[in-house]
Parts: structure tokens; sequence; C-alpha cells
């Protein structure tokens, strides 16, 4: 039977050497390195268009929300380098890749539970493994 649950997701981030899991995870984006341009190649002499293929449109913000818990925000907010993130699901399958990230407390309403949102701009392809 096909399928999987989003149980036991996981989210690292590489800190001398190893991947530091981060908790309190309740969503992760659409992953993938996105979908191929196209580049119109059409002249005056064609009576249709013409195209090639061109480069990947990538992820301008992978976008993962917490539970907000404070220490781990402050740390994430502290992070100013690119690090090496990996996210991880329960068969196995990893998607590494490069960026840099920033924090922000989300907006709230009465009697909701905190959250904050990372967002990680992606300095590599996802390489999934």
């Amino acid at each position: 039977m096909a399928g999987i649950s989003s149980e036991g997701i996981k989210l690292s981030y590489k800190v001398d050497g190893s991947f530091v899991e981060l908790t309190n995870l309740q969503e992760v984006p659409d992953l993938g390195n996105g979908e191929r341009e196209t580049i119109e190649i059409t002249t005056l002499a064609d009576s249709e268009r013409k195209y090639i293929p061109g480069l990947f449109a990538g992820s301008e913000g992978l976008e993962f929300k917490f539970l907000y818990e404070k220490t781990q925000f402050m740390t994430l907010d502290a992070l100013k380098d690119e690090a090496e993130w990996q996210i991880e699901i329960s068969d196995g399958l990893t998607c590494t890749f490069s960026g840099s990230c920033g924090v922000r407390l989300d907006g709230q309403g009465v009697s909701a539970a905190l959250t904050y949102t990372m967002t990680v701009i992606p300095t590599s392809k996802l390489v999934f493994a």
C-alpha cells in the first residue's frame, strides 16, 4: 500500500560537523527544485511559438512553522551565516541543502498557541537521497 504519514518528519541544521534536530516543528513547505523555465525562441518566420528549456526556477524561500520556544527561537534568530539543512521523513528519505535563515513571530489571536516561522533561502540545489 502506498502512502506515508507526516508523523516523524525532522528538520536539522549542521553545527560543528553534525546535524542538530530542531524541536516543535509543525509544518514543512513543498520541497523540490522547482519547475524549469521556458525560453521563447520564436522567429517571425515561424507559424507557431517555439521554446527551449531554461533554468530551474528553484525556491525563493522555504517556510517552516514551529511552536514557540524561546531558546530555539533565539538560537535560530542568531544564525547569521549560511548553514547546511536536512529534512528527513520517517521512511529515511532525506533532503539536504544549504541556505541562510530568518525567523519571525507569527500573528496571533485570542486563545491561540504562539508560533513562529523560519524562512530558509536556499543557496544550493535540494538533494534527495
